[in-house]
Parts: structure tokens; C-alpha cells; sequence
């Protein structure tokens, strides 16, 4: 089974996500920010990590930077995820296996994200 992180701060989000990937094929763990996901980044390896942008203290981007820097991360797939336009986080695709999800975004956007991504890593 593939395991899932999810750093979101935003409570509504976190509840989206449960809701949204409850009896789905994956063990999620979800943290409720930077310091709490980058924890549990340390202690094991995810095989997929969806990483909100815009978080109070550190922000989604500096986790991006701080996970790449982790050679057990240099290559599993990294989903952001951010209310702001996608051409704001173009620059990132270029870091490799990184995607952009647009909020808000339904299920079977979610789901098919995951899906393409782990899809390259299974």
C-alpha cells in the first residue's frame, strides 16, 4: 500500500483530503504544518507527499527545497498544492517529479494526480 504525507494548514483542506482519499489504496498521514510534516519526513519515507504553498511560518516552497535537499526524497513525487495560479510555480517542474494542483480541485482531479505520479514509481 502507498504511503501518502499531506502538510496542510488549513483545516477545511485537511477534512477535504480525509474525505477525499478515505477507502482509497493509500495509508495517508496527514500533518497540520511544515515543522510537523518535515518530522514525519525524517522518520520515514513517503512514496508521495502533497505539499500546500501557502502556510503560516514556513512556507510549501521552502519545504520543497528542504525535502529535495534529502536524498531519500531527491526523487519521489512532489504534488503542490495552492490557490495560486499554476504559472506562479512553473519554475518548479523543472526540479523534476513535481506537479501543481490548482485550488479548489475535485476528487477525480486529486485522485488522477496521485495516480499519474505514482504511476512513474511503482
Amino acid at each position: 500500500m502507498k504511503e501518502l504525507l499531506i502538510i496542510e494548514d488549513d483545516m477545511e483542506m485537511q477534512e477535504f483530503y480525509k474525505d477525499m482519499l478515505h477507502g482509497e489504496q493509500f495509508t495517508v498521514t496527514l500533518t497540520p504544518n511544515a515543522d510537523e510534516g518535515l518530522k514525519k519526513a525524517k522518520e520515514k519515507k513517503y512514496d508521495l507527499v502533497i505539499l500546500d504553498i501557502l502556510m503560516e511560518g514556513v512556507t510549501g516552497d521552502r519545504v520543497f527545497a528542504m525535502l529535495r535537499k534529502d536524498i531519500r526524497y531527491k526523487d519521489v513525487p512532489i504534488i503542490m498544492a495552492s490557490a495560486l495560479d499554476e504559472k506562479t510555480y512553473r519554475c518548479f517542474q523543472a526540479l523534476g517529479n513535481v506537479s501543481f494542483l490548482e485550488k479548489p480541485f475535485n476528487k477525480e482531479r486529486l485522485l488522477g494526480e496521485i495516480s499519474k505520479r505514482l504511476g512513474n514509481h511503482t
